[in-house]
């Protein structure tokens, strides 16, 4: 049975190593990367890895809209009229499709998993960002999720970590350590409650339809306790949830 962790990553040179060392040391041993139209040395910190995975690189040239160095409400602006100008095709689609990002990551996913994982049911595909990243406390390993697995899905509730004063010359795990408590999320509510990233069998990856459930179908969601999704967004995505949980579990694991 293999474990594979499928991304799209663009700039994110400085969290590679740790990313993929991290989720290795998990027991995922392939990583599928796909490199979106590259600005940075990441191909180049890939091929030094000296992990036991298998890593495939798959570079992609530039295709649609990107946003590179603009300010929150110019990114937004961009957004809008893109929604606009596209808003026949998206309507049809019919996806949580909301910017050229999401769209490229439904069309690169969409093909890869078509195309390389699905149908041997011997195996699992995780669908998560460089900013993300899958904790089991207690020393579990990913083995132990999916054998255990009454369902081809699983799903890993989602919680945000405090990222505030970021230094890209430090490891990165070690200096954010508080999260959102299960209890805040709830209260607070409005689909947060909702958010999950999910591990799939390879004989139920599609329809893709998007990077949060991977497809429709029979699914469970773990107990946070036992697995859970560890989200590092920089910037902060501003909620007003506090950050009330002191959390070492992905630093105890390393």
């Amino acid at each position: 049975m293999r474990h594979t962790v499928l991304t799209m990553s663009r700039g994110d040179s400085p969290r590679l190593r740790e990313w993929v060392e991290y989720h290795s040391r998990l027991g995922f041993d392939d990583f599928y990367i796909i490199l979106d139209n590259p600005v940075d040395d990441s191909e180049q910190v890939l091929l030094s890895l000296d992990v036991p995975a298998k890593i495939t690189i798959d570079v992609r040239a530039a295709s649609g809209d990107y946003y590179d160095g603009l300010t929150p409400a110019e990114r937004w602006a961009r957004v809008l009229a893109w929604r606009k100008a596209n808003e026949s095709r998206l309507t049809a689609l019919g996806l949580p499709v909301v910017d050229p990002l999401a769209l490229r990551q439904l069309e690169y996913f969409r093909e890869v998993l078509s195309t390389v994982y699905a149908g041997n049911g011997d195996s699992w595909v995780a669908v998560i960002d460089l900013d993300e990243f899958i904790a089991l406390p207690g020393g579990r390993r990913i083995q132990d999720i999916t054998s255990a697995a009454r369902s081809p899905r699983v799903r890993f509730l989602n919680f945000n970590f405090d990222t505030s004063g970021n230094d890209d010359t430090r490891p990165f795990l070690a200096q954010h350590t508080m999260r959102w408590a299960r209890e805040d999320v709830e209260a607070y509510g409005q689909g947060w409650e909702h958010r999950v990233k999910t591990i799939a069998r390879n004989d139920a990856l599609l329809p893709f339809t998007s990077v949060h459930p991977i497809s429709k179908g029979p699914c469970e969601i773990s107990d946070p306790d036992v697995a859970r999704l560890h989200h590092y967004k920089i910037p902060d995505q501003g909620l007003p949830i506090p950050y009330s949980t002191k959390d070492t579990t992905l630093i105890d694991t390393l």
